[in-house]
This record gives structure tokens, sequence and C-alpha cells, in this order.
């Protein structure tokens, strides 16, 4: 019975923990992100649109993401990155889609950026960062074209 109780306090904790973490006035640092994908996506050498892979990266400084090459950040971003990198995550987007993503970042996040997986790099703008205030509540909203990011809307609150 002992073992139960304790098992019961700890299953309350964890329930209380997580109230808190996802409460609008706790202290973390949050992002909500709204993604629209072009009907026109990413297309094919047959003008087709497709599905493309974007890569959310959350960063303490900017600078070592804006002045990489795609390559680099595919292959080698931890050893490029270094102590900047605090977290990456991937999803795909599909022609069409739109996603609204609520993310508890890093709390030494001060930016995140973003890497769209183009078919033609050459000729898309690829990569945007995005200012994160720390321990606020903050909303973005990104759109993907056909060939690279459109005006991103970033601010404080939703």
């Amino acid at each position: 019975m002992p073992c139960f109780r304790y098992l019961l306090l700890i299953l309350a904790c964890s329930v209380l923990n997580a109230c808190s973490v996802l409460s609008p006035y706790s202290d973390l640092t949050k992002l909500e992100l709204h993604i629209n994908a072009s009907e026109q996506l990413n297309p094919n050498l047959h003008g087709r649109p497709s599905p493309l892979v974007l890569q959310l990266v959350e960063l303490s400084h900017p600078t070592a993401f804006e002045q990489a090459d795609y390559f680099a950040l595919q292959h080698r971003a931890p050893q490029l990155l270094a102590a900047d990198l605090l977290a990456m995550e991937e999803l795909e987007l599909r022609p069409g889609e739109q996603r609204m993503l609520k993310l508890a970042l890093q709390p030494q996040t001060r930016y995140l950026g973003l890497v769209a997986s183009y078919r033609d790099l050459n000729s898309s703008r690829w990569r945007i960062t995005l200012d994160v205030q720390q321990r606020e509540r903050n909303a973005a909203q990104i759109q993907l074209n056909a060939y690279g990011f459109g005006q991103a809307n970033s601010d404080g609150a939703p």
C-alpha cells in the first residue's frame, strides 16, 4: 500500500508540472508558429508541386547559421553551429498544407532558424531567421511559396 501512495504522489506531481508547462502564464519561452505552404510549393522538373522538408533550428546567436551554405547546414550543423545550436527538429510539408505548431523552446533560445529543402536552391530563398523573445509567448506566421519563404511575420504574442 505505501508503494501505491508514492506512485500516486509522483503521478500527481507530474500532472501539476505538465499544467505549468502548458500554462500561458509560465515563464517558458513559447512560440506559436503558423506555417502556410503554397499550392505551388517546390515544383519538380515538370512543374508539379512537391513536398519539402522544413528544419527548425533553435539558436542562441544567428551569425553562423546565416553565413552557412545549405549543404553545410544539412550535413554538419552540430559542428558548424557549435555552441549556438540548442535544438533541431524536422517536418515534412505537402503543397497546400497549413500547420500550427505550439513549441516550448529551450531557455537560451533567442532565434529560430528555418531551412526549407527546395529542389532549386540557387533560385530559392531557403533560409530565414526569426527573433524570439525569451520567457515570452511568441507568435510567427511563415509562408512557403513555390521558390522560397514569403514574408514572415512575428511578434511577441499571438
